[in-house]
């Protein structure tokens, strides 16, 4: 008995294969050419849709809070006096301006009774006179007397 040889089956299927595959390539490749517009259109949806999708999903990003803003500095509010504190400020205020209103008034002396001095000299005159606790005013002080 002769053996017969077997076939494979592919190589005969392989070959029509082979020969369809470059028109399928040809039309494929024509039908880019042609519709380039309608591709392109898809690929677009198909990227917004991605990215849609993308983003409804991520968890949400905390927001920027501004730092704060730097508060000027505000003295404490004063306390309220009533009764002996308030008539002790109100007394302690009138002989502040007094005394004051003397100081000026001194002042005012002593630069007409140093016309030649300049306003420097006439400030050093003046203070030490002050210093000295005097006052032309309230006790006749001299501020040319040392």
């Amino acid at each position: 008995m002769a053996s017969k040889r077997r076939r494979s089956g592919s190589g005969a299927g392989a070959a029509g294969g082979i020969g369809c595959a470059p028109f399928l390539v040809l039309i494929v490749v024509a039908l880019i050419i042609q519709y380039w517009w309608v591709l392109l259109i898809a690929a677009g949806v198909v990227a917004l849709t991605v990215a849609l999708v993308r983003t409804a999903s991520a968890p949400p990003r905390p927001a920027k809070v501004p730092p704060p803003k730097p508060q000027p500095f505000v003295a404490p509010p004063r306390p309220v006096l009533a009764g002996d504190d308030l008539t002790a400020h109100m007394r302690a205020q009138k002989q502040a301006g007094r005394v004051r209103d003397m100081q000026e008034w001194d002042y005012e002396w002593i630069r007409l009774a140093y016309p030649g001095k300049s306003v420097r000299e006439v400030n050093d005159i003046a203070n030490a006179h002050f210093a000295r606790g005097r006052s032309i005013g309230i006790d006749s002080g001299d501020p040319s007397a040392p």
